[in-house]
């Protein structure tokens, strides 16, 4: 549930009759009006006499446990609930005396001071004015990357010296920041005390706000700084998409949650936008595990590369233009609460009737020895004496009654913890269940991610394949004779064709689809250097190409291990040896030729004697 916040200058809230009233004093201070009303207290517009400046005044009053009686004095609803009621009192004065000791902490409201009046208790902060994160976002739109650096920055600095004073804030959203003119950001509205009361009693419901709130939040699994992690990134996610993130519980059964880093939105760094996605991992010990170790991701210029190892635990470096102004802070354990015994005013109020009952006695007897009252007297001490008797005998049985009553507490004590004990038994099955539950849906995420990743890397695979395949192919010209034409390889990214020198082709449509399918039967990566001119200055080039068995990335294989492409294309039959070859091209003809290889099947003897004769 959300508490009312101390925003100067909105609209007056419906007033309760159960808040104080204009005029009435808290100390120094002199309520004015009421700011807001929740289930865990009130909060006050009011004038600090002293100082004459207007303060808000946050009254602790859960309306589960207590009720204001005679305009002033706050009580808990029954006897029963009034050991919760001043447990939590304590956590609110502790919360107040905290927050009061960090002084000008950035981002955080200011708190003056906290005090005890009224059977309850009060923190003084300062009165804000501006407008929520959430007004500026349902008004205006998503924040530009300049808006978010100003407000994520303060806040982290803030948030640091909150958890090392060993407090959280357990409850950061948009609605729960305020922003000043300038845009400027302030952290309002701690919810430390009411979720210890959550956790105590079963009268106080639950304080977390889907969307923003961790999923340990909403179990029993330990709290700590990457709770309120999660609650920030949550909140700056929404700033920057204008979305609220999917529910964390939900996520844990399915993720529908779309990265930043996938969404990338112009003009975010790469790292803030992880960083954010770190922030907002569902498992508590997968997120960074404090603003320390959160600080060097959101800093980074540009996103981890995949498969990176990012630490994201202790970190002690902020990074540059982000380096933190904090001080040592030192750990404040919480006083013990003091349980209040009424008994103790009960004693001294019998002792001051009997004091009074024996005075009056006395005074009656100085009077003097007159035989009536002689009479009187012994009358009175003998019904005195009776009287005594007949305490005695009372006081007898409102102990033997209160024996009972003890008892019948002690076995309605043992109930209750037998009860709490079956609650607990049943709670932690339900919680099994659902990790159970989340864990196989997990394993079935993984599943069909691999089953993914296998398919796209498949499709990607005949794609490579596709591309060299169309990344190569054979020109020819229309040519009469042998000895006129000449090889002709055209690249994908090279304009005009590259003609291999110490070859010839013959003009046959088929033949040279033949050579283009060898070539481009898988990826293949080829480099030439020209190496020749014709007489016509049409320059010749030397061209090696990987192997078949080659291994990625081709581009990176040495010359030493390629082919030389002339010579396969005369070794597979797919073109003829140019009469000025090297022997070894002469070679490979005649062994191609032998076994009638592709071209040999076509071409006879004496027209191939015939093509080197002038």
């Amino acid at each position: 549930m959300n508490e009312p916040t101390h925003i100067a200058g909105g609209p007056p809230p419906e007033v309760d009759y159960v808040a104080l009233k204009p005029g009435q004093t808290i100390g120094r201070y002199e309520i004015v009006s009421v700011l807001g009303q929740g289930g865990f207290g009130i909060t006050y517009r009011a004038r600090d006499v002293q100082l004459g400046r207007e303060v808000a005044i946050k009254e602790y009053l859960p309306s589960a446990l207590a009720v204001r009686q005679d305009g002033a004095t706050v009580l808990p609803r029954t006897t029963k609930m009034a050991d919760d009621f001043g447990w939590g009192r304590d956590r609110f004065v502790t919360e107040g005396r905290t927050l009061a000791s960090l002084h000008r902490v950035p981002a955080i409201v200011h708190v003056f001071d906290f005090l005890e009046a009224n059977g309850t208790a009060y923190i003084v902060m300062e009165l804000l004015s501006g407008r929520t994160l959430e007004d500026r976002i349902n008004g205006d739109g998503r924040l530009k990357p300049e808006e978010v650096d100003r407000i994520l920055w303060p806040l982290l600095d803030g948030l640091e010296q909150v958890h090392a004073a060993g407090f959280l804030h357990r409850d950061i959203k948009p609605a729960n920041i305020l922003l000043d003119a300038a845009g400027n950001p302030t952290l309002i509205d701690f919810g430390a005390s009411r979720a210890a009361m959550v956790g105590r009693t079963a009268a106080m419901t639950a304080i977390f706000t889907p969307g923003y709130a961790a999923a340990e939040q909403m179990t029993s699994a330990k709290q700590g700084p990457w709770t309120d992690i999660y609650g920030l990134a949550a909140t700056m996610y929404h700033a920057i998409t204008a979305k609220t993130p999917p529910n964390a519980f939900d996520r844990m059964l399915e993720d529908g949650y779309e990265p930043l880093g996938k969404l990338a939105p112009a003009g975010f760094s790469p790292g803030l936008l992880a960083g954010i996605d770190a922030g907002l991992t569902v498992a508590a010990r997968d997120r960074p595990q404090s603003i320390a170790g959160w600080r060097p991701i959101l800093g980074m210029t540009s996103a981890p590369e995949p498969g990176a190892t990012v630490v994201m635990g202790k970190g002690d470096d902020a990074p540059p233009g982000r380096v933190s102004v904090l001080g040592a802070a030192t750990m404040s354990a919480p006083p013990p609460a003091e349980k209040k015994r009424t008994g103790l005013w009960m004693a001294i109020a019998a002792v001051v009737l009997l004091a009074l009952g024996g005075g009056g006695y006395y005074a009656m007897a100085t009077r003097g020895p007159d035989p009536e009252m002689v009479k009187a007297r012994a009358a009175a001490e003998e019904a005195h004496e009776a009287k005594r008797k007949a305490e005695e005998e009372a006081e007898k049985l409102r102990a033997e009654r209160a024996e009972q009553d003890a008892k019948a507490r002690a076995a309605q004590a043992e109930k209750q913890k037998q009860e709490e004990q079956e609650a607990i038994r049943r709670k932690a099955v339900e919680d099994e269940r659902q990790r159970q539950a989340a864990e196989q849906a997990d394993k079935q995420k993984q599943a069909e991610d691999e089953k993914r990743r296998a398919e796209e890397a498949e499709a990607l695979r005949r794609k490579a394949v596709e591309d060299a395949r169309k990344a190569t192919e054979f020109v020819t010209g229309n040519f009469a004779q042998f000895g006129k034409t000449l090889m002709m390889v055209g690249l994908k990214d090279r304009p005009g064709e590259i003609r291999l020198q110490g070859v010839d082709i013959v003009d046959d449509p088929a033949l040279n689809k033949v050579a283009a399918d060898a070539l481009a039967a898988q990826p293949r990566n080829l480099r030439c250097r020209q190496t020749d001119r014709l007489t016509d200055g049409t320059p010749l080039y030397r061209c090696l190409i990987t192997k078949r068995n080659a291994k990625e990335p081709l581009a990176d294989i040495p010359d030493s291990d390629r082919d030389d492409l002339a010579l396969v294309m005369v070794r597979a039959g797919l073109v003829l040896a140019s009469c000025d070859a090297p022997r070894s091209y002469a070679d490979a003809e005649d062994d191609a030729r032998g076994s009638k290889q592709s071209l040999w099947g076509r071409v006879t003897v004496p027209e191939y004697k015939r093509r080197c004769t002038r």
